[in-house]
């Protein structure tokens, strides 16, 4: 059925690279190339791909009311090629053309995937683990796991670049559960090789012994375990998070920020240490360095649901109200990585705040939409009282 539906595809995308307009839409290549690949003609797709990426941004899409096209919308059909490359277990290939869209677009997901499996295939294996923490990291709830046609059974370098990332994002029983995973897989796989030696290996057991501290609540002995780690290995990143997420458990805040700090220097792009630091920083009542730690994680994560919410929070505690609202509107659009924030609380601060900017009508109904949630929501309900007696006293 699949194949009826590529061929069907295929036909219509043909019937129109006829036509010379169609010829200059670099996403009718696309879409050709897709259907190509879904019929497993991976060469062809690779050289539809190359004729999207030949037209220069400012070409116009056909039949579109998109605006023409810009450079920022070449990342999909750089990736898309690069997939294709690595169904042809091209991939040095595939790595280079991932390493195009990663450049236009660096907080997509799915090409760190790739570029992890591409990287485990070439038996390269802590970059590979590195680009898989990456990708889970943007995207938590995503089952990459789940694509058995593409991942081996010894690809057990996944888990453990998942239980990096839920460490990273403090879900510790899932990060101990995605090391176990990929314990098993090597423990049943014994010529499959990661680690040079036995001593790398305990390395990265006792870290997640810390993860196990840290989970039991034991914040003090996990603080030491992973200092013990950074005194044989001051460059050890995993270790410098885990001691920071330990300082921040400690209220040790401004040795928290030094270490989030090192995997900074280390990381640049890590947005969870930007976030945390941000966090950390608010906590002091620093709130311009808050921001700006924000603005990073942002950066470098396309933007989430809880970063925008504390932005939020902090314009609004600088009567910044038009900033505010834009912050939280952008936290109700966005996606929930860490949780903690209720989009609810969300949405009444957004209720709140346009409230106080006396943009009345703006609130109420947002404030109905909380109470549409919630009934009960006390303080919504209180805030509908008095929005609606200043609309009806203007009348």
């Amino acid at each position: 059925m699949k194949q009826n539906l590529f061929h069907d595809a295929l036909d219509c995308f043909e019937l129109a690279l006829k036509d010379e307009r169609g010829m200059k839409d670099p996403e009718l290549w696309n879409n050709h190339g897709l259907a190509l690949a879904g019929l497993k003609k991976f060469d062809q797709a690779i050289a539809s791909y190359d004729k999207a990426l030949q037209i220069k941004p400012g070409a116009t899409f056909v039949d579109r009311v998109e605006p023409p096209v810009k450079a920022e919308d070449y990342y999909l059909w750089w990736f898309n090629r690069g997939t294709a490359l690595v169904d042809l277990k091209r991939y040095e290939e595939a790595i280079a053309s991932l390493d195009q869209s990663i450049k236009i677009q660096p907080n997509y997901s799915f090409v760190w995937f790739f570029r992890g499996l591409a990287l485990f295939r070439l038996e390269r294996y802590e970059e590979s683990r590195a680009a898989y923490r990456r990708a889970i990291l943007l995207s938590p709830n995503t089952p990459y796991i789940a694509s058995k046609d593409l991942l081996s059974v010894q690809d057990y370098v996944i888990y453990y670049g998942e239980a990096e990332a839920k460490s990273r994002l403090g879900s510790y029983k899932d990060t101990i559960q995605a090391f176990e995973r990929g314990q098993k897989i090597r423990s049943e796989n014994p010529q499959v090789k990661f680690f040079d030696d036995n001593s790398s290996e305990n390395f990265y057991e006792t870290y997640i012994d810390g993860i196990r501290l840290l989970d039991q609540g034991e914040n003090k002995k996990a603080l030491t375990v992973f200092e013990q780690l950074i005194a044989q290995n001051p460059s050890y990143t995993n270790a410098w998070y885990g001691k920071a997420d330990a300082l921040t458990a400690l209220k040790l805040y401004p040795e928290a920020i030094a270490a989030y700090e090192r995997v900074i220097a280390l990381e640049p792009d890590d947005y969870p240490s930007w976030y945390k630091k941000g966090n950390v920083l608010r906590k002091l009542d620093r709130k311009e360095e808050a921001l700006k730690a924000y603005e990073k994680a942002i950066y470098w994560s396309g933007g989430f649901s809880e970063v925008w919410h504390n932005r939020g929070v902090i314009f609004y505690d600088q009567n910044k109200d038009a900033e505010a609202i834009d912050a939280y509107t952008r936290s109700l659009k966005a996606n929930i990585l860490w949780g903690g924030i209720a989009k609810i609380d969300t949405q009444y601060a957004l209720a709140a705040t346009l409230y106080r900017a006396r943009r009345y009508s703006e609130s109420l109904l947002a404030v109905e939409k909380v109470l549409k949630e919630q009934p009960q929501y006390q303080e919504a309900l209180e805030l509908r009282k008095l929005i609606k007696k200043i609309l009806n006293n203007g009348r």
